[in-house]
């Protein structure tokens, strides 16, 4: 019989609505749907709906009754391991998400997202919460294309952890605040207000922002980090006058404290890249594409042609919001068949705007290297590269290579470096208009 304690840890977990976790409580207890609609007072269809919710939640395929057999079989395996691995307290409990917290926490959502739907990264979460509660990691950077759900990861990855600390605070940095407006908000939300006067210097105010990352267990996440970084140059690059958040980033990796600050961005900074490793507080994780589970977003949009569903998700290479885009066009010019679109093209104007997007922030090199590849039949190996580049140096190339791949913009093959389908039709396109 699995614990009412440990249905409840995995439930929030995975982001389960309160009828959901009752529907779930009764089916796990072997219960019919008619039984369950009279116990909670509902419909057979409310139940059936509930139910539905939970399957797609918990990754569950399949039809009919084999859907639910799979689910009773997962938690059981789930439960069995919790029982059988007794690290913490909580996690013997099967709370490892901690359902009852251990403090009395503040948090503030600042303009986090909902993420009541939230597709897969399984895997994600569990190597985050593993760096950052079991490990302590003091720095993490979440790093990925743009709409590869960094944000709602972040959000997910929050609340999942929002037991294990006295203080959450997500914010976003979309609209480039200066550092010091930051510093001074994450400060007076820490001290409770009880911090009037701030020192005027960045370094004092970090030295104080660290003073309460010692005293107190503090979460902080820092969305859309690239939007303090610049444009039209190499990767990790600071805006002028933004170069304070990298004495921030540096010292909150440096100096012992016991709190963790949460970055995601499309571009990874140098202080990350100079601080990280597997044995150090700092890391950083690239997102890639949702996989197998990015079939969900297709099911949800009502989309047809199954057997070619994989397809399309390789050629948006697994991003959540491209998929999203492209499914609006395949529900309305092709009636949602995925197979009579792909017949067709990858391209359309919503890919193109949201691609071209990416591409604006490229520095002059990264440009014209991506526009070589893009013309290339074969994939491009580095020694080509540098003799169509004869008048760039070999080190600079190298940079500016990385920093392509660190956009996702550039893959690497068997044969050599090559674009994703959908970076290339675009590019091709922007090439014959260029052309014409």
């Amino acid at each position: 019989m699995i614990s009412q304690d440990f249905l409840n840890a995995i439930a929030t977990e995975h982001g389960l609505s309160k009828g959901e976790l009752e529907v779930l409580s009764l089916a796990m207890e072997g219960q019919s749907t008619a039984a369950i609609a009279n116990r909670l007072g509902i419909s057979g269809d409310a139940v059936r709906k509930r139910l539905s919710e939970v399957y797609q939640k918990f990754q569950i395929a399949g039809r009919g009754p084999v859907k639910l057999t799979k689910l009773q079989q997962l938690l059981v395996n789930r439960y069995q391991t919790y029982r059988e691995t007794p690290n913490t307290e909580s996690e013997r409990r099967g709370e490892s998400q901690v359902s009852n917290p251990k403090t009395q926490n503040r948090i503030d959502w600042g303009e986090a997202p909902d993420v009541s739907v939230f597709y897969g990264r399984t895997d994600e979460l569990a190597t985050l919460k593993r760096w950052i509660v079991k490990e302590r990691c003091r720095l993490v950077a979440l790093l990925g294309m743009s709409g590869m759900g960094k944000t709602a990861l972040s959000v997910k990855l929050a609340k999942q952890l929002q037991g294990e600390f006295e203080f959450v605070i997500w914010r976003s940095l979309r609209q480039a605040p200066s550092v010091q407006d930051l510093l001074a908000s994450l400060i007076q939300f820490l001290s409770e207000q009880s911090e009037t006067v701030l020192p005027k210097t960045v370094n004092n105010r970090v030295s104080l922002l660290i003073d309460f990352f010692r005293e107190h267990r503090c979460l902080v996440i820092l969305d859309s980090a690239e939007s303090i970084l610049r444009t039209g140059e190499l990767a990790g690059v600071y805006q002028e006058g933004y170069e304070g958040y990298g004495d921030l980033f540096k010292r909150l990796g440096q100096e012992p404290h016991k709190s963790c600050l949460l970055l995601t961005s499309q571009e990874k900074v140098g202080e990350i890249s100079l601080l990280e490793g597997e044995t150090s507080p700092v890391r950083s994780l690239k997102l890639g594409g949702l996989g197998d589970a990015a079939q969900a977003i297709l099911k949800e949009k009502g989309l047809s042609g199954e057997k070619n569903w994989g397809h399309l998700i390789q050629g948006y290479r697994g991003n959540p919001l491209m998929l999203k885009l492209i499914a609006i066009t395949i529900k309305e010019v092709f009636d949602g068949n995925v197979t009579d679109f792909l017949s067709t093209t990858l391209f359309t104007s919503d890919i193109s705007d949201f691609i071209e997007d990416i591409l604006d922030r490229l520095s002059d090199l990264e440009e014209k290297i991506l526009f070589y590849i893009a013309s290339q039949k074969e994939p491009v190996v580095f020694g080509k590269l540098q003799k169509s580049f004869s008048e760039v140096s070999p080190q600079y190339l190298m940079g500016a290579l990385g920093s392509l791949r660190q956009r996702s913009l550039v893959e690497k093959s068997e044969g050599g470096f090559i674009l994703p389908p959908a970076v290339t039709e675009v590019v091709a396109q922007l090439v014959s208009d260029l052309e014409g």
